[in-house]
Formats: structure tokens, sequence, C-alpha cells
């Protein structure tokens, strides 16, 4: 059966924590119960998130879009409050950070998939939702593409200081952005593992610091991923 972080909530002891404001928290585990123990972390439906709104804001593989509106009204959508002329300055300057501003006027659909992820990060950049979730949005793009929209995870962890959580099969992603790191287990039941996180900012791979918690938590993914012994019934 699949882990649900709701089942972790029966645990006082071991539930963990949603993140603080500022604060970034990283699920690691098993592909098949990450992305649900996301959602249930922030207490979400299957479907929900997908459009960012100044709570909640989802950052995942196929982002969702207006599909009959241009990238420039789909960015719209996101400054409900700016003026018109405030509104045109902000969507200008996201889309040529983004690298989109060639494409300003097209749908969504004419865009690649690194394109329609481009997308999605100047949304939320523009968004800035107090709680933002990031579900493995990139594990579809080669390593070129990974690196080059991987740049932008920082700074939407830390821009107006929205409350983080990351679902990562990747140790070394979880140590480079979390404060805090779940290992989630295989089957349901209480985290298997929690780490805070404590190495100062930027977080250098090669640093003794980095390589001692990298070989604890790979140490706790080992130990979770090993078979469940079966138990042997007593001899009548």
């Amino acid at each position: 059966m699949s882990a649900s972080l709701h089942d972790f909530s029966r645990s006082r002891e071991n539930a963990p924590a949603r993140p603080r404001a500022g604060e970034v928290v990283a699920l690691l585990g098993p592909s098949e119960v990450r992305g649900a123990s996301l959602r249930a972390f922030a207490g979400l439906k299957a479907d929900e998130g997908a459009i960012p709104t100044a709570e909640v804001g989802l950052l995942c593989a196929r982002p969702r879009f207006f599909a009959w509106l241009d990238l420039t009204e789909n960015l719209a959508f996101a400054l409900p409050n700016a003026t018109p002329f405030e509104r045109e300055g902000l969507i200008a300057n996201v889309l040529v950070r983004l690298g989109l501003a060639g494409q300003a006027t097209q749908r969504p659909a004419a865009l690649s998939p690194e394109g329609l992820l481009r997308l999605a990060i100047a949304r939320l950049l523009l968004v800035r939702p107090r709680l933002l979730l990031i579900d493995e949005p990139f594990a579809a793009l080669d390593a070129e593409a990974r690196a080059r929209l991987a740049a932008f995870l920082p700074e939407l962890s830390t821009q107006a200081r929205p409350a983080v959580v990351i679902a990562t099969g990747s140790v070394e992603e979880a140590l480079g952005l979390a404060d805090r790191i779940h290992v989630l287990p295989r089957e349901s039941g209480p985290v298997a593992f929690s780490l805070d996180n404590l190495l100062a900012r930027p977080r250098e791979e090669g640093s003794v610091g980095f390589v001692t918690l990298r070989r604890e938590l790979r140490r706790a993914l080992e130990k979770e991923s090993r078979p469940a012994t079966p138990e042997v019934e007593a001899a009548a």
C-alpha cells in the first residue's frame, strides 16, 4: 500500500511538522510514494495546486495553463491586483529572464516541455505563493535542461520566503536545497528517518559536512528499501 502523510499524523512523535515561512522541507523516498505524499503533506487533493494562487503553488512535470490564451495573457492571471502598467512591466521582465520574450504571443501548446516549465517558473515568480510544492518537475528533461532550470529553484525557494516542500529521489538535491529532510517509508506509517540540515549555504557537495550527511541519508534510504523480513510463526 502506498504511503500517505495523512497516515503519519497518527504518530505524534514521528509526524513531520508543516514547514514554516522561509523553511524548505524535502520528502525523500521511492518514486511511487513521493507525489501523493507531497500533496498529502500540504493537505491537498490530487488535482489541487495545479494553477497557483497566493496560498499554494505547485511546480510539477506537467504544469497547467489556459490553452486558449497566449503566454502574456496566462501570466496576467498571476497579477490580479496589479495596474495594467505594472502588469506589463513585470510580465515583460520575467519573460526575458526565462528566455521566453520571443514567444510572448504564442500559446502554451507551441512550447517545448522545457518551455512549458520555464513558463511555470515565470508564473510562480509572479504569484509568490505562501506555500510552494515542488514535485520533480525536471525528471523528464535531459541533464543540460535540468541544470538550466534547476538554477531557478534557489530563487523560488527564497523569494518572498515561502514555505517550501520538495519531493525528490535525489539525496544531493535534498541536501542542497532543504533545511529539513524526511525519508519516506515504502509502506504506510510514520516517516522512516528525519534529518535537520544545518549546513551553511551555499552547500558544496565535496565538503566534509555534505559528504557526512549524504552518507547518513543514503544509509537510511538503503535500510528503508530492504524487503521486510517475514515473521516466522511460532510452532504450536
